[in-house]
């Protein structure tokens, strides 16, 4: 490659400086003239054109020149150069950050996720293909980064939430609005109508949406009772005129309350802290490698030495949480390979589970 080209692939901070000057004078939605521009950044004519020339083609700046008026100007009052430059060393994580986000590109996240990443400057850049995709692509590099294909995210499905849906949850949160609703059952598939929520908290974990609240029990309408909704399950959101209070912070607060290292699904209707139970599993075989990960802060981890039948290099785990069912979801895929000791009612559902596993299994036998 020619030194010429070369160096118009490279800028030094005077230069990113000039371009900068030029964003902030085309911001003020007035035309400049050739003449004007060169006095004020106090450069040559060809240097002014090279920093037109970059400002237009390689941060897409929406620079046109009116002969009407015999200036430059932007033809869009949004656009804003790039206040942050990603270096190099930095680029595998910035392309990554942007391949996290195509998980959300069903939610009205997506896009506002991107606006963020379009005000830092990069190799990496997005391509809108319509109003509702967006791909990523290597717009400035002469070949595919090496990173894009050495560092990869494995794809996880985020359920679509409507936007209308979304919208009206939001506005719900940010007025302490009473929700209407109605509600696709997890557990039998079936429509629950003209449901009353007082959101307290939205929450995502593990590819999903959640809203947290109060509602109206289904066996006595008269108490309320503490609810997690999956937020694409629910329809045909409506505001009611109906406000509440929001109640102590240590009842609504999932992240900053719940006890346990396991996500949004905390299930509590009073003090987190009063509600924590003191667990024990033993861990064994191929679950040893996840014995020693962070289940909550206070935890131990040491080898077990009890009665009950176990493998060879067994460790039991110890530590405080209030968040059962997610312990559930997270513990029981690894079958006898994590054996629960404590508290009492977690093992005895626990034991109820795989009962009812065995009963269905029988048909199979």
């Amino acid at each position: 490659m020619p030194s010429s080209q070369k160096d118009d692939t490279r800028q030094s901070g005077k230069e990113i400086f000039r371009l900068f000057q030029l964003d902030a004078l085309f911001q003020e939605d007035r035309y400049y003239s050739v003449q004007d521009l060169t006095e004020r950044l106090e450069v040559s004519v060809a240097t002014l054109n090279r920093d037109l020339r970059r400002l237009r083609d390689n941060y897409r700046a929406p620079l046109e020149f009116s002969r009407e008026h015999d200036g430059y100007h932007y033809t869009s009052h949004v656009y804003k150069l790039a206040s942050v430059f990603v270096p190099e060393e930095e680029m595998p994580a910035y392309a990554l950050v942007l391949k996290l986000f195509e998980m959300f590109q069903d939610t009205p996240l997506y896009r506002p996720l991107l606006n963020i990443c379009e005000t830092f400057e990069s190799p990496v850049k997005t391509e809108v293909v319509d109003v509702n995709q967006t791909n990523f692509k290597s717009s400035h590099l002469p070949q595919k980064p090496w990173f894009e294909t050495r560092i990869v995210m494995a794809k996880r499905q985020v359920d679509a939430v409507d936007e209308a849906v979304w919208t009206t949850i939001l506005q719900a949160l940010q007025s302490n609005t009473v929700l209407q609703f109605d509600y696709e059952s997890v557990s039998t598939n079936q429509t629950s109508y003209g449901r009353t929520l007082e959101p307290w908290q939205m929450v995502f974990d593990r590819e999903q949406w959640y809203l947290i609240g109060r509602t109206k029990s289904r066996d006595e309408p008269s108490q309320k009772v503490t609810r997690t909704f999956i937020v694409p399950r629910m329809k045909q959101l409506t505001l009611t005129r109906e406000h509440f209070t929001l109640p102590d912070e240590k009842v609504w607060q999932v992240d900053k309350y719940a006890v346990g290292a396991f996500g949004a699904l905390a299930g509590f209707d009073a003090d987190c802290a009063e509600e924590a139970e003191n667990y024990q599993f033993i861990f064994q075989g191929a679950a040893l490698y996840f014995a020693k990960a962070t289940f909550s802060a206070e935890q131990t981890v040491e080898p077990y030495t009890g009665t009950v039948p176990h493998k060879e290099g067994a460790l039991l785990v110890t530590f405080k949480s209030n968040q059962a069912h997610a312990i559930i979801r997270d513990f029981f895929s690894y079958g006898a390979d994590i054996i629960p000791l404590a508290p009492a009612h977690f093992v005895a559902d626990w034991k109820n589970r795989v009962r009812e596993m065995a009963e269905y299994l029988k048909d199979f036998s």
